[in-house]
């Protein structure tokens, strides 16, 4: 006769994108051509498991915030969030204007262009070229788009949330602290017999 068992599980969300992330960067350093197709989504991909990892530490840190997170941070977005984590770490120095965070802010910037898209139009000058190229296409975005500046921004990301998990072992037992940031394990659970 089958049991029934209560699961109690939790998928790490950050985790998931981050790896994600990494297989777009591993996918443009293997391209010849067109390389900013897995290095947009690579990006996006990095800022997202960076804002799912603030969640994570916000889930553990304050749970009762995080239940209503959207009534708690509406307006108030991603530093919303870390103001509220960082008065739970009494030792962690946030600087704001310097790398890592900084580079993070940037990003955040690239982002919000990609989530809300627009046409972007320019008007120029230029010599007509033998075989008629003489558009340049060029976009806000292109300064990320080389594997060069997708590793460091990554290395950033890495680097400041690592510093937050530093912090929060101080503070919290969970488990999947034990990990280096984005480094851990994609979901745990665990079950007990209700029979």
């Amino acid at each position: 006769m089958p049991k029934r068992v209560c699961v109690k599980e939790e998928i790490y969300t950050h985790e998931f994108l981050w790896r994600s992330s990494l297989f777009l960067l591993e996918k443009a350093k293997a391209e010849e051509e067109a390389v900013w197709k897995p290095l947009i989504p690579s990006l996006l991909m990095a800022f997202m498991a960076y804002e799912a990892f603030i969640n994570f530490c916000g889930v553990v840190l304050c749970p009762k915030i995080w239940e209503k997170e959207k009534e708690h941070f509406k307006g108030k977005g991603i530093e919303g969030k870390l103001e509220v984590i960082m008065s739970k770490l009494p030792d962690f120095r946030w600087q704001k204007g310097q790398r890592p965070y900084q580079a993070i802010k940037q990003l955040e910037g690239f982002r919000d262009m990609v989530a809300h898209g627009k046409v972007q139009a320019a008007k120029y000058d230029a010599e007509a070229q033998e075989g008629g190229g003489h558009f340049r296409f060029r976009h806000e975005w292109d300064t990320y788009m080389t594997v060069e500046k997708v590793e460091k921004v990554r290395a950033d990301i890495k680097a400041f949330c690592q510093s937050v998990l530093v912090e929060m072992r101080k503070v919290s037992g969970n488990l999947h602290l034990l990990f280096d940031a984005f480094e851990g394990a994609l979901a745990h659970a665990e079950g007990s017999s209700i029979d």
